[in-house]
């Protein structure tokens, strides 16, 4: 069901003002803790953690908080591009259980703020997935399969209304994670003239100042940039960019504001308007408000576009042309001419979700596998779905979770060889360059160790990477002295009880 953005922005804050404190914090502290599925393997769990109410660093009577320390996040390193890794981050437990906290404790104040009745930008990407069917709930998804969701659900409501305007412009904030100051936190949430008083500046009862201190704690003391994986971490950018959509709101003249509509989704911001005239003042006060907190708009991803073009994403009209039953049965020659197209759309649309589309096509919503196999093609599609991760190395976990399904089918456990030979070949060739490669290697040697064919490798090296090392171990040490954590889970017990395939919700298709 559509719903015009403004209806969707006011059911978004009904849903959120009616989480509950502890159900927020326990959330927060287990399935928000590490960063979203397709990035570490399910051993790493939490699966202990403190009862709602516990602080480890807290406020004395003069405003300071007591005995924090600095300590740096756990990098986990995503290869982006051939040439860049994305960094998320792991941050130390108790740390992150006070910032949870807070964040839980100062609830209504949050909501409020990142909500607020002046803003006029209407919200696409809530970082604790609300349940619009059961109010109070909070639901099973992580941000990797609500990205999905809420680019659909704005596109959706944008066509809605486009036919009103005449314009669409795009863009976003250039490195945006990495480029959050801390002390703007207390801006947003208190406001900065509120926080620049004397008295006020160091004061660790207000929420934002001890939300700013915990995280330049959690990262080395650096006042710029906060990890990227944690959901807290998003809820500090709502909260940021929450200051910028209302300084924004404020500045737009009734004459702009009433001609155009402004959504956005996380940095990403779409503008209708009824003139490019119009479109273009938006934008310019959008550098403005950014500069206030110290952000600045990415110029290579500003885009004006005369609608209906921009509306919606061109490699999904091209997807469906090459795949109009995407739920059918694949017999072996389908499957090829679909996963070539999906090449080629991917190829002509850099970065799209294809690859990723074509993936979750192929699964039930049973976690089963829509391909025919026989004894002639299963090698054939395990290579051509290794080939395919080469393209999208996001998608690789995925295709090992299909590789985990064949190898468990009747006809997959008759070529068990095989299959361990591809992976195997592939590993000693990653091992090569082990730092460039630590995101694959990870995968797959969990996807050794959970389907108990460790033995069957010859010469598996031995690795320097923290996360490599675990779950080659089997033990995470990291946080050893957080006692009230458990975050590492045996990797045999994992695997009983969780498949990848239903590791990776990002899978479960509509």
């Amino acid at each position: 069901m559509s719903r015009t953005p403004e209806q969707h922005f006011q059911r978004t804050k009904k849903l959120a003002q009616a989480l509950t404190k502890s159900d927020i914090y326990d959330w927060l502290v287990t399935k928000g803790y590490f960063p979203e599925s397709y990035v570490l393997p399910p051993c790493f769990v939490v699966t202990d953690k403190p009862e709602f109410g516990k602080v480890y660093f807290p406020v004395n009577a003069k405003g300071k908080i007591q005995d924090l320390k600095e300590s740096e996040f756990l990098q986990v390193h995503f290869p982006k591009t051939d040439l860049t890794d994305r960094t998320f981050g792991i941050i130390d437990p108790k740390i992150h259980s006070d910032i949870a906290f807070i964040i839980a404790d100062n609830w209504d104040d949050i909501v409020s703020s990142i909500f607020h009745e002046e803003n006029k930008v209407c919200l696409y990407s809530f970082p604790i997935p609300v349940d619009d069917k059961k109010l109070g709930e909070i639901g099973g998804l992580r941000s990797g399969r609500m990205i999905y969701e809420f680019i659909e659900m704005a596109e959706n409501d944008l066509a809605s209304i486009a036919f009103r305007y005449k314009y669409l412009i795009k863009t976003d904030i250039k490195n945006f994670y990495s480029s959050i100051y801390t002390h703007s936190i207390p801006w947003a949430l208190h406001g900065k003239d509120f926080i620049r008083k004397k008295e006020n500046r160091q004061n660790c009862n207000l929420a934002g100042n001890r939300l700013d201190k915990l995280f330049q704690n959690a990262n080395d003391g650096c006042t710029n940039g906060v990890p990227i994986g944690p959901v807290v971490s998003d809820i500090i950018s709502e909260i940021l960019l929450s200051g910028v959509d209302r300084a924004l709101s404020k500045s737009l003249e009734n004459d702009v504001a009433n001609d155009v509509v402004i959504v956005r989704f996380k940095d990403d911001y779409r503008i209708l308007a009824k003139s490019e005239a119009k479109g273009r003042v938006v934008v310019k006060s959008l550098q403005a408000a950014l500069k206030e907190y110290r952000l600045e708009l990415n110029d290579d991803k500003t885009e004006i576009h005369k609608l209906p073009n921009g509306l919606f994403r061109k490699w999904r009209s091209q997807y469906h042309a090459v795949n109009p039953h995407p739920k059918a049965y694949y017999q072996f020659k389908r499957f090829q001419e679909v996963y070539l197209s999906v090449i080629e759309i991917d190829k002509h649309n850099s970065g799209c979700g294809v690859i990723d589309r074509f993936l979750a096509d192929i699964v039930t919503k049973k976690y089963k596998v829509r391909i025919k196999l026989d004894n002639k093609t299963l090698t054939k599609v395990i290579s051509l779905l290794l080939m395919l991760a080469e393209l999208r190395t996001k998608a690789f976990p995925k295709v090992l979770a299909i590789i985990e399904y064949i190898l468990k089918s009747d006809i997959g456990s008759k070529h068990i060889e095989s299959i361990i030979e591809h992976l195997q070949e592939l590993l000693k060739n990653l091992s090569q360059s082990e730092m460039n490669n630590r995101y694959l290697i990870s995968w797959i040697i969990y996807f050794f160790k959970a389907n108990n064919i460790e033995d069957k490798i010859s010469d598996i090296p031995r690795f320097s990477d923290p996360i490599i090392s675990a779950i080659h171990n089997n033990n995470f040490s990291a946080f050893d002295s957080c006692e009230d954590f458990k975050i590492f889970l045996d990797i045999n017990t994992v695997a009983e009880e969780v498949t990848l395939l239903e590791h990776l919700d990002v899978f479960k298709p509509q």
